[in-house]
């Protein structure tokens, strides 16, 4: 006999037990731990099969997915009317700019807050509040009365 063999004979009460015989899987339920495992494999392997399967469809999906979202329109946005104004706003003098926003704060009373002009010149559609009102701070047409509160200068 082969010595691998031989090394794997061992005695039992009195007989020789053989790993490798029939009746031992038989009694251990080898026969049913085989089958599991190989149903296991199969079923992985159909698993496995199906999915390879499907990622051309995938892919597809995906770019069609990616050129739909490229060919979104954008909405432009509306241009606001300005209303009782120079025709050219931007290009007025500072002192065209400052005429224009002390008929907007003239319902505000002689001191207000930097935040209801702006509101105001929203409300109104005035291109550029912000940078307005910088501009107006800057060349002295607006004053800082203290506590967040201004007024024009006289």
């Amino acid at each position: 006999m082969n010595l691998f063999y031989l090394t794997l004979l061992t005695e039992v009460e009195g007989g020789v037990f053989d790993l490798f015989s029939f009746q031992n899987i038989s009694n251990s339920n080898g026969w049913a731990f085989a089958a599991l495992g190989i149903s296991i494999d199969i079923a992985g392997l159909a698993i496995l099969s199906l999915i390879v399967s499907r990622v051309p469809r995938l892919v597809a999906l995906l770019e069609k997915i990616g050129s739909l979202l490229k060919k979104a329109p954008v909405q432009p946005r509306k241009k606001q009317t300005v209303k009782s104004q120079p025709d050219n706003l931007l290009a007025a003098g500072i002192n065209d700019l400052a005429t224009v926003y002390k008929s907007l704060t003239d319902p505000l009373g002689d001191v207000f807050q930097l935040s209801e002009v702006y509101r105001a010149a929203e409300e109104n559609g005035l291109p550029h509040p912000h940078l307005t009102i910088k501009a107006l701070r800057e060349s002295g047409m607006l004053v800082s009365e203290g506590n967040g509160l201004f007024r024009w200068r006289r």
